[in-house]
């Protein structure tokens, strides 16, 4: 797999090439790089897990509506990331995973802006006297597919910019602060929206306006991640790819 692995590196969207003498430390244009999407990535999840906490809760108390609904909402959303798994590698070979990233994350936040225009058109749905629940919101279930869509996009590229920092014998590590991230802004963002929520004057419908904001703090950090561009990577089609075509 050497050949693989060299070819694989030479293409890494990364400012400066990765050294594989492990006593050299990062130069300082990969730490930044690393940085900002760690701190991104920490943001977009404050965001994606908030609402994943809550979200059972708000459909409850304050919409009133059946956990049913939710379910076939977060149903919807598992198939708008399933759509945006299957095709985000396509586009980051197309534009980038710079920017299919900062595209998943502004699809996200448009969703989240159009949650909380729709909240206040709209407002909640009908009671149903039959049932003892009001009718789910029709937009939250475009919504929840238009939100999955775009953070597919931004888990599928995000993960990759990171490794690629590191040399091979590193992955574990750079893994690991990855997951870091992530588990750390999933165990601060349930304490920190739930002790807002029992703040005086504040109810439900701060939900939204909670991921909008840790949402547009994760864009604007990933904005100043460096875009590399590199060269057309050849894919072997078929047979092709399976070595057929050798005799």
């Amino acid at each position: 797999m050497a050949p693989e692995i060299a070819e694989g590196e030479k293409q890494a969207a990364i400012v400066d090439s990765v050294e594989h003498d492990d006593e050299k430390p990062m130069s300082k244009a990969n730490k930044l790089m690393l940085f900002l999407i760690l701190g991104a990535e920490f943001f977009w999840f404050m965001s994606d897990n908030g609402i994943g906490t809550f979200m059972l809760n708000y459909s409850r108390n304050y919409l009133g509506t059946s956990s049913a609904s939710n379910m076939i909402m977060t149903i919807i959303g598992g198939v708008g990331s399933v759509v945006g798994f299957g095709i985000g590698g396509f586009i980051a070979a197309k534009i980038g995973r710079k920017w299919t990233v900062t595209s998943g994350l502004i699809l996200s936040l448009l969703g989240l802006i159009l949650w909380l225009i729709c909240e206040f058109a709209f407002g909640k749905g009908t009671y149903n006297a039959s049932t003892g629940y009001f009718s789910f919101p029709w937009y939250l279930y475009l919504i929840w597919g238009f939100k999955g869509f775009g953070m597919s996009l931004v888990h599928l590229n995000s993960f990759p910019m990171v490794v690629e920092l590191c040399s091979k014998k590193k992955v574990g590590q750079f893994t690991g602060y990855y997951y870091m991230a992530s588990m750390g802004a999933q165990t601060v963002t349930p304490v920190l929206l739930g002790l807002l929520l029992r703040a005086e004057g504040i109810d439900w419908s701060f939900l939204p306006i909670y991921a909008i904001i840790a949402t547009s703090i994760s864009l604007t950090i990933f904005l100043f991640v460096k875009n590399v561009k590199t060269t057309k990577t050849g894919f072997k089609k078929g047979l092709e790819g399976l070595g057929a075509d050798e005799d």
